[in-house]
Order: structure tokens, then sequence, then C-alpha cells
């Protein structure tokens, strides 16, 4: 039987090159869609008004600044993103982002999860209700580490290499977890830094 994480973010790396990974898993509110912008993916309802039921069910979910990509599962992406542009490192921003939103004030609980990657340098962080954590990791090539809001809250490796960007968002909504709704991913360019970031969608209709 699988098992039910809720939302995932993954920092990895894949052909040399760096990216993060987002998938929905959903229960409540499963009729949702990723879509790509210019420099951010946003998680939209497919009907506006299951916002008026529940506000963290739309948000941008990765976002670009320069040579770092972001992804969270919720708007803390903004928050985040908008303290490394003001130069900031990823695990500060993080860190600060994520103690001054904590945990997700709905009936669950439900953590606050994000990762970034600069290089070859990944951080992922979760707040909990009893619980602040962000961890720096050195990736090495194919590695890829998630973490997700239910079950699988610690940092762990997972399997996630593709080609391109739209295999690495493919693999996202494959993971072998209940329920998914769409995913999103962010890819570096290239091998040198501020080369920028490719991003890509994958909703299943």
């Amino acid at each position: 039987m699988k098992m039910y994480v809720g939302r995932i973010v993954v920092a990895g790396r894949a052909q040399g090159r760096s990216f993060v990974a987002y998938r929905v898993s959903s229960r409540s509110f499963p009729n949702r869609r990723a879509e790509v912008h210019d420099k951010s993916i946003t998680v939209m309802p497919l009907d506006p008004a299951d916002l008026a039921r529940n506000p963290y069910i739309s948000y941008n979910c990765i976002r670009v600044a320069d040579d770092v990509a972001v992804v969270t599962n919720g708007t803390h992406t903004d928050m985040i993103t908008e303290r490394i542009e003001d130069g900031q490192s990823p695990g500060d921003s993080m860190a600060l982002s994520l103690l001054a939103y904590g945990h997700e004030r709905d009936e669950l609980d439900t953590p606050r999860i994000a990762g970034a990657v600069r290089g070859n340098r990944a951080w992922l962080g979760i707040a909990r209700k009893d619980e602040l954590r962000v961890q720096q990791f050195r990736l090495d090539e194919d590695q890829a580490l998630m973490v997700a809001t239910y079950e699988k809250t610690n940092f762990e490796d997972v399997s996630m290499s593709a080609w391109d960007v739209a295999g690495i968002a493919r693999k996202a909504y494959d993971l072998s977890f209940e329920r998914p709704v769409c995913a999103a991913a962010a890819l570096a360019c290239s091998a040198e830094p501020n080369g920028g970031f490719i991003l890509a969608a994958y909703n299943p209709d």
C-alpha cells in the first residue's frame, strides 16, 4: 500500500546541473494545476471558489533568482526568494522565513517545507509545530534529497535523475506516494554559475 506524504520538495543534481522539484499530493483539493511563468511556477486551483475554503492551496511553489532556485509548499517561497535577492544566503533566508511563518494553521498543523540550490549546494528546511530545521548539503552527481509535509519529514535521499527539466517534473509526479495532483521543476541551464534556470510543469491532463 502506498504512503500518503502530502506535498514533496526535492533538491538534487543531474547531468552536472542542479535542480529543484515539487509535487502536490492532495486528498482534499485535487483539482489544481501547475502553471509556468517567466521566473516562477504557481500552483492554482481549477475552481477559484476553493480559495475561500482553504487559502493555502494557491502559491508560487518555485521561484528563481539569478543563480538560486527556491521551492516550497506555500507563500514562503516569495519571502525566501526576496531575502536572497536582498543579499542574504539561501540558508539564512530559509531559516528566517520559516521562523517568521511557522507551520500552517490548518486542522493538521501542516509543516512548511522548503528547498533551494546554488551550484552544487542544496538546502532543505522544515517548520513543524514543535521544530524548525534547516540543513545545507553538498550534492554529488545524480543525488537528490527530499522532504515532505507528512511521514517523510526527515531529509532523505530519493531517486530523481532525468535528462531534462520536463523529465524531472514527471519523475516528481511519478514518485511512489499516494494522490499525485501536479508537479514542477527548475533545472540550471548549465554547470556554470549565474546561467539561470529552465522551468517546467507536469499536469496529468
